[in-house]
This record gives structure tokens, sequence and C-alpha cells, in this order.
């Protein structure tokens, strides 16, 4: 009985290298179009600081929303273009500032999720297609058979290599999108508060 369920367990793990080493190859595509969009968001960096430092600027020395609304509305990329997008037009409304900011943020999550999954589970799948091509290594050891063995211990190595490969440039890309964003982020809060507050005391004036 113990031996039928051995059995059954090396089939089945024997029967997961194909899918690991498939997964490992989705991950590294994946992985690769990320960093296209990185980047491409990299080359669009410089523009996206100038436009909000811009709006900044402005919005501390007390300008209105259609003045702010200039410079953010023409970096077209990153963070300030989905708050332009969400909003629609130039308003000091705190409730729709707020949700912007809200579904701004939703967006940073969802980006950096996607890294922190890859970042997470390809050492998992390199460690699978690891493990499990030693079990016929062993075997091939145990029988004489050399060419099985170094075929299988290629097939483990290759494996680990291009699961940390993957991990190490998922998780670079999303440490250094995290500092993009916290401080875009920031920004934006600031422009929010800026513009809430003075749309109050437009709306106090007027009463």
């Amino acid at each position: 009985m113990l031996t039928a369920l051995t059995d059954l367990l090396y089939v089945i793990s024997n029967a997961l290298l194909g899918p690991v080493v498939l997964l490992l190859l989705g991950f590294l595509a994946w992985v690769l179009v990320l960093a296209g969009g990185l980047a491409k968001e990299s080359f669009e960096r410089s523009r996206v600081r100038r436009s909000l430092d811009a709006a900044v600027d402005l919005a501390r020395r007390g300008g209105d929303e259609s003045g702010v609304w200039i410079p953010l509305s023409s970096a077209r990329a990153g963070l300030p273009q989905r708050f332009v997008q969400f909003l629609g037009g130039p308003t000091s409304e705190e409730r729709m500032l707020r949700q912007a900011v809200i579904n701004v943020e939703a967006c940073i999550s969802s980006s950096i999720a996607r890294h922190s999954f890859i970042t997470r589970i390809s050492p998992m799948l390199g460690l699978m297609g690891t493990l499990i091509p030693l079990g016929p290594a062993l075997s091939g050891l145990a029988n004489g058979n050399m060419q099985a063995l170094a075929g299988n211990l290629v097939v483990a190595f290759t494996a680990t290599v291009v699961g940390l490969l993957i991990s190490g440039i998922a998780f670079g890309m999303g440490l250094l999108r995290r500092t993009w964003y916290a401080r875009d982020l920031t920004d934006l809060e600031f422009i929010c508060d800026r513009l809430s507050s003075v749309g109050s005391e437009e709306r106090s004036y007027v009463r």
C-alpha cells in the first residue's frame, strides 16, 4: 500500500514538471512585458515630474483649479493622466478630488500587486523545477545512467536560475515604481488639499 502511494506521488511529481516549466516561461515573458512598460514609463518620467512640479507650485501659490489643471493635463502619462481622466475637467469639489485620489491609489495597488505576485511565485516555481527532476536524477545515479543524471540536473539548475532571475527583475521594478508612485501620490494629495481649501474659501465668500 505504501509503495503504491509513493509511486503515485512520484508520478504526480514528474507530471508537474512540464506545467512548471511552462509557467516559468510564461512568467519570464510577463516580466519582460512589464520591463518594456517600465522603460516607456521611465522615458516619460521627466515630463510627468515637470507637470506635477508645475501643478504643485501653482497650488502652493493659491491658484484655482483651471490654472492647476493645465500642467496636470499636459503630463499625458503616469498617475497625473489617470487623475485627470477620472475627473474629466477642472474642479475644486472635495468629494470628486478625494475619489480621484482613491482611484489613483487603486491603480498603484494593482500595479505593485503584479510585481509582488511575480516576486513571490517565481522562486516557488524555480524551486519546484529544481526538486522535481532530482527524483529521476537520483534514479539514474542508482542505475548507473549518467546521461539521465546529467540531463535532469541541468533542468534542475536552470529552473532555479530562471526563477530567481524573474523574481529579481520583478522586485527591482516594483521597488522603483513604489518610489515613483509614492512621490507622485504625495504631490497629488497636496494639490487636492489646496484646491479643496481654495474652493471652500470661494464658496464661503460667495455666500
